[in-house]
């Protein structure tokens, strides 16, 4: 088998796994089974690609550098279970079937493939995508509960959590932040319905992200000073305190709460 050494392209911000071992139990960990069709993202040096076409039905590779998609073409010509696509991930057509994504992902790309990967149709049932921590944490939402725009934006319709962490060492070459492993898994049955969806979008954009502003002044263009005090009590939040102090569930339930009223 050959194990030649394609060159790093640094304008992809490629960052290699190291070990066949950290690969296979990082698969191991990955929502994939062996019915699963599963587009990998970034294939690289396919350390990934030859431990995902051990566990699920069939691996589509999609690699953005020419260099590389031709080295993976040449490592797996004999596995009919492997499917070498040299594309750039955000031009390639998706499956029309059911289908899961996985990747150690271009970390200066993240944002755009995430953005297409949940607006797809039809979306993945699962996501498993090694990111920067930073990034990751805007998906999930921060530490200690707090939520961003970008996760309340997402979980109404994905289920998010930082799955795994490595070391910077576990990649070649070490990057100079930390990486996870982001998981989104589509929820089977979302928390708003489509019909719903750009309203919801309207509302977290219109109302969160005030930097410095109390919650009673993001949620004054929405609701009455006596609902909000009345929500404020039924939610358990402090109406003077900050907007990026209430969860999901509270944002969700003052969406809610706002379309009974206007119904």
């Amino acid at each position: 088998m050959s194990r030649q050494r394609t060159p790093r392209r640094a304008d992809l911000s490629q960052h290699f796994l190291r070990s066949r071992s950290l690969a296979a139990s990082l698969i191991a960990q990955a929502p994939v089974t062996r019915s699963d069709l599963v587009v990998e993202v970034g294939s690289g040096r396919g350390i990934l690609t030859r431990e995902l076409a051990r566990r699920c039905r069939a691996v589509v590779a999609v690699e953005f550098d020419g260099a590389l998609a031709e080295a993976l073409r040449a490592r797996f010509r004999t596995d009919s279970r492997i499917t070498i696509v040299g594309s750039d991930f955000l031009r390639f057509r998706l499956p029309d079937v059911p289908y899961k994504v996985l990747g150690n992902i271009p970390f200066n790309r993240t944002a755009a493939i995430v953005r297409r990967l949940v607006r797809a149709d039809p979306p993945p049932r699962d996501a498993w995508l090694v990111v920067q921590r930073e990034a990751a944490e805007r998906f999930a939402g921060r530490p200690c509960a707090r939520e961003t725009q970008s996760s309340l934006l997402l979980k109404p319709w994905w289920q998010i959590e930082i799955a795994r962490r490595f070391r910077r060492t576990d990649f070649d070459p070490p990057p100079s932040v930390d990486a996870v492993a982001l998981w989104l898994a589509r929820r089977t049955r979302p928390l708003v319905d489509r019909s719903q969806a750009a309203d919801y979008r309207r509302f977290i954009r219109s109302c969160f992200g005030r930097d410095g502003r109390s919650i009673r002044r993001c949620l004054r263009s929405e609701f009455t000073r006596t609902q909000i005090s009345r929500l404020g009590r039924d939610l358990r939040f402090d109406p003077s305190g900050p907007s990026r102090d209430l969860t999901f569930d509270q944002w969700l339930a003052l969406f809610r709460f706002r379309k009974l009223t206007r119904s």
